[in-house]
């Protein structure tokens, strides 16, 4: 999967009423991935943005999000294509700095970032993972509800850490946009 090959993803969002989509590219500009909003209308009209599926350049499911109804802090389920669970992203309460934990079966990574929400640091135990930078695509694109989000894997990075690194990316927009809302 194209996906777990690339160093660099650049994911390019376009938020709408109704949904949350977004194109993956590799560093060169080639389509690699899309993630698209899932869920029936009435639910997302109610609740919001709550699944989302990460397809491959074929349209073969990569993974899916779900964000879980909570009162709690934000929690987001990683699912792998065959729908078993194999991540969970938590959002954790800071003052000045937005930081997840991201639970894995064998490892749990931290994504922590800058009050001003631009830059984030994935590391695992073994050091770090990634890094994430989100950039203003232009005052045009801003208008439109556009985001851009580059990422930057370590080199050697296993897949499932990669994945799961990806979903907690996707979480971390979510949690953007739910704290724009209300």
């Amino acid at each position: 999967m194209a996906l777990l090959q690339s160093d660099v993803l650049v994911i390019d969002q376009v938020t709408s009423f109704m949904g949350n989509d977004f194109a993956i590219m590799d560093a060169g500009g080639q389509p690699i991935g899309r993630i698209r909003t899932d869920g029936g209308a009435l639910k997302r009209f109610a609740l919001g943005n709550r699944e989302l599926t990460i397809l491959d350049t074929d349209g073969s499911l990569f993974m899916r999000i779900d964000d879980v109804m909570n009162f709690g802090r934000d929690r987001y389920v990683l699912l792998d294509p065959s729908g078993q669970q194999f991540g969970e992203v938590v959002k954790e309460f800071t003052l000045f700095s937005k930081r997840l934990t991201v639970n894995l079966p064998d490892a749990t990574l931290q994504l922590s970032g800058s009050f001003f929400e631009r830059e984030f640091e994935v590391v695992g135990p073994g050091g770090p993972v990634a890094r994430v930078s989100r950039r203003w695509p232009g005052i045009g694109a801003a208008f439109l509800g556009k985001e851009r989000y580059v990422l930057g894997f370590t080199p050697g990075v296993p897949g499932p850490t990669r994945a799961a690194t990806l979903g907690a990316v996707v979480a971390l927009d979510l949690i953007r946009a739910k704290g724009q809302q209300g």
